[in-house]
């Protein structure tokens, strides 16, 4: 019982903040509406109102987005409440619901948050750069959603919902002009090629001049290249037959993010330690500045980033309320993400990210829905993953880039993994009175992992000497290494071939949920939910093999109670109370390595759990006038110490009563919007965005006295952003000025901190930026 009574003073807490994430009913467009203005989604794989699905979701249309300035994933902090984004040292993206991500740099992890394009998955964070292109909607899901999207979603899913062909010719076209010289343009093209086919084609593409500013030197980096297109072709031979094919790509080759140094504290001291040739500790730490940065000046620091991508769907109605339907889905990514590791302008730190995803993925599903209430699916899928990973370090000069009177300056990581999943879902709807409906889904997944890395020399023959070096004096035996081999040592000591490993495992995920139709004007739901998170292994510089031992997968059962109250048009509330009870949580801490010192590694946390509430209410107190307010609370704790905890400067550590890091225990957000008329077919409006956030930390700290002012350089402050909108529009909605400015107070923030070897550096938020944008869409 204590749970639920913890649940009950969390949601009343919730209920006293603010924030704003979705305008709920504000401008859905035709397609994400039924005839009642209501969003319609398909967050249970169906489409149903929003609000008579019993979970937490947010849902905001294409034009809602635009309107916020929102365009990539990681932007949906504006507009989700319980939603962070953290970018890793190497620039890749992370993605937090409710407390629940997965912070860990290497490409081919599974995320803790899921994305899927009309439910296409894109299983690895870093290929949902393009996936905000031309939407209907975008739909959030909070909370575990393994039985239905699969395991990897323990803190929830997000589902991008394209906008798709009409049965009419639309076309539309749009361009900005901001700060920095922004320009952008997006443009689409919809209509009917014959009877039975239909097709749409939308692109975009983003140039941006040079944004960072080095605070030493005064050069300029931070330009942005960005293409993407998509395709989509829908095809109805007949009334019982639809099927449709989705081709998507895209480009970016904008210059990578630059860090800011924060401190340079040396990870390995004494005798043991490399002399750095350069004057490190008096390089001065960043200003508090959004646009200031430091880098290895004449160095291209352009990304090569890409995306294929090919889906098709197919939906077969086969009489007496069933509908098959298929999903097949090939996708093709790569990269090159070059950063300057250390944040100065010496050449001691600098990587280069590259890798390459291939994935497929097959689902079938048969579901049903008889006249009596009753719903029902079953279905199975399988997923086909190779990802191939290997991080270049050129130059790293540091103090443990070296073994003995052996330094090196260069080196590779290598981590190469192949990944088979297969599963069987099914789930059904039970009416048990009127208005009274029992939910229940399960799902079985099976999936076999395999690995094999190491860190590799690059050819010049210095890491093979240094840890070849380094397995003589282990041995006692002289131990040699080719150029260009493998430098990992096996557990005695003796380097081997290459590290290999496997990871073979399965799990049961389930969820309950009872839920109350209060007669049309809201709904009240329960529900339970057991879900779990695939293990993984890491990519990490590892001298020795024991590193790279994979950590195991994780679990969640949660428990989630809420309400969604309609009072007319002019007030809707929705809200929720949720604990999570966590068994082996991967969360990033560190390793000590014999060469390099402490490390950034995944660790099993034995026993977690979060608590907390979150609600929305939407008001309309005069007509024109939207004003939503939401608000969330996450109390995330760690109840058990993994085996040996080590904090990011090597000290034995005490994680328990620490909260997640990334995971502020607040944030919130007030959205107002007005319309109304000033001519006769013309409207003005205005509109506003507050949101903010408390404080966190970027990574688990050891608690140690001795180290505590190093590690406050790893804590991330609280803010609050203010954003505004203004403008003109046809009372059609056919053509739109506007005005917006982001972040117009020019707060400096920070949504990414890392220790990384020896320098510890942060990722500020974007400066103030200004613009025009400029819409018309012809029918």
């Amino acid at each position: 019982m204590k749970q639920f009574s913890i649940i009950a003073r969390a949601l009343a807490v919730a209920a006293l903040a603010s924030s704003s994430a979705v305008a709920l009913a504000q401008a859905a467009g035709p397609q994400a509406a039924d005839d009642s203005g209501d969003i319609i989604v398909t967050a249970q794989k169906r489409a149903e109102r929003l609000r008579d699905v019993p979970m937490s979701i947010n849902a905001a249309t294409g034009d809602h987005l635009k309107a916020l300035g929102v365009t990539s994933s990681e932007q949906l902090e504006k507009l989700v409440p319980g939603f962070t984004f953290q970018r890793t040292v190497y620039g890749l993206p992370v993605f937090f619901l409710r407390g629940i991500g997965f912070n860990d740099t290497t490409l081919g992890v599974s995320p803790g948050v899921s994305v899927y394009v009309d439910q296409q998955p894109l299983p690895f964070s870093a290929m949902t750069r393009g996936a905000m292109l031309d939407l209907e909607r975008v739909e959030v899901l909070k909370g575990p959603q393994g039985t239905l999207f699969g395991q990897n979603s323990t803190g929830g899913a997000i589902n991008y919902i394209a906008a798709k062909p009409t049965d009419s010719f639309k076309a539309g076209i749009e361009a900005s002009y901001g700060r920095f010289n922004e320009v952008t343009g997006e443009a689409f093209v919809s209509g009917p090629l014959t009877d039975s086919l239909s097709a749409r084609v939308a692109v975009r593409g983003e140039r941006q001049d040079d944004w960072q500013r080095g605070y030493t030197n005064g050069d300029e980096i931070g330009r942005r290249r960005f293409v993407n297109g998509r395709a989509i072709v829908d095809w109805h031979p007949d009334s019982a037959v639809r099927a449709q094919l989705m081709a998507t790509a895209w480009h970016d080759g904008s210059d990578t993010q630059q860090p800011q140094t924060v401190a340079y504290t040396p990870l390995v001291t004494g005798p043991m330690a490399r002399p750095i040739p350069f004057p490190l500790a008096s390089f001065p730490v960043s200003p508090r500045s959004p646009r200031a940065a430091a880098w290895d000046p004449g160095v291209d620091f352009a990304r090569d980033d890409r995306l294929y991508h090919v889906a098709g769907r197919v939906e077969v109605d086969l009489g007496g309320d069933m509908t098959l339907t298929s999903l097949t889905s090939y996708a093709d990514y790569r990269q090159s993400i070059p950063l300057d590791l250390d944040g100065t302008t010496f050449a001691s730190g600098r990587s280069d990210d590259t890798g390459r995803i291939k994935t497929f993925a097959q689902e079938i599903r048969l579901t049903g829905d008889r006249p009596s209430g009753l719903k029902w699916m079953v279905g199975g899928n399988y997923q086909h993953d190779k990802v191939f990973e290997r991080l270049v370090f050129d130059p790293l000069i540091t103090s443990g880039t070296a073994v003995g009177p052996v330094p090196f300056n260069a080196f590779f990581v290598d981590n190469d993994q192949r990944i088979a999943s297969k599963a069987v879902f099914a789930s059904v709807d039970l009416p048990l009175a009127d208005r009274l409906v029992l939910q229940g889904s399960v799902r079985y997944t099976d999936q076999d992992r395999d690995f094999a890395g190491c860190v590799r020399d690059t050819g010049n023959g210095e890491i093979a000497a240094a840890l070849g070096l380094l397995g003589t004096i282990i041995t006692g035996a002289p131990q040699s290494i080719p150029p260009g081999g493998c430098g990992t040592l096996g557990a005695n000591g003796a380097p081997v071939p290459i590290v290999t490993g496997k990871l073979d495992q399965d799990n049961l995920s389930w969820r309950a949920s009872l839920n109350w139709t209060l007669g049309g004007q809201g709904l009240l739901y329960a529900n339970i939910t057991k879900g779990y998170k695939s293990g993984s292994f890491p990519t990490l510089p590892a001298s020795s093999a024991v590193q790279l031992r994979p950590v195991p997968q994780e679990s969640v059962l949660a428990f989630e109670a809420g309400a969604k109250l309609g009072f007319g048009r002019s007030l809707q509330i929705e809200a929720a109370a949720f604990y999570y009870r966590y068994r082996d949580k991967q969360l990033v801490g560190f390793l000590v390595d014999p060469v390099f010192g402490p490390l950034p590694s995944l660790v099993s946390i034995p026993k977690n759990h979060v608590q907390g509430g979150e609600i929305t209410a939407t008001l309309r107190p005069t007509a024109g006038l939207v004003v939503t307010a939401s608000g969330t609370y996450v109390d995330t704790r760690i109840d058990r110490n993994p085996i040996n905890p080590t904090g990011p400067y090597g000290t034995p550590s005490d994680f328990v009563g620490q909260r997640f890091p990334y995971t502020p225990r607040w944030q919130g957000s007030l959205d107002a919007q007005y319309r109304f008329p000033v001519f006769a077919g013309l409207d003005a409006f205005l509109g506003g965005t507050v949101s903010a956030r408390s404080g966190t930390t970027g990574a688990l700290l050891s608690g140690d006295p001795a180290v505590a002012a190093l590690e406050d350089g790893l804590r991330i402050d609280g803010y609050a952003l203010i954003d505004l909108r203004a403008g003109i529009e046809a009372a059609d909605e056919r053509w739109r000025l506007e005005l917006w400015g982001r972040n117009v107070t020019n707060r400096f923030y920070v949504n990414g901190v890392t220790r990384n070897s020896d320098f510890t550096t942060r990722f500020a938020g974007m400066p103030a930026t200004y613009g025009l944008t400029v819409r018309y869409r012809f029918d």
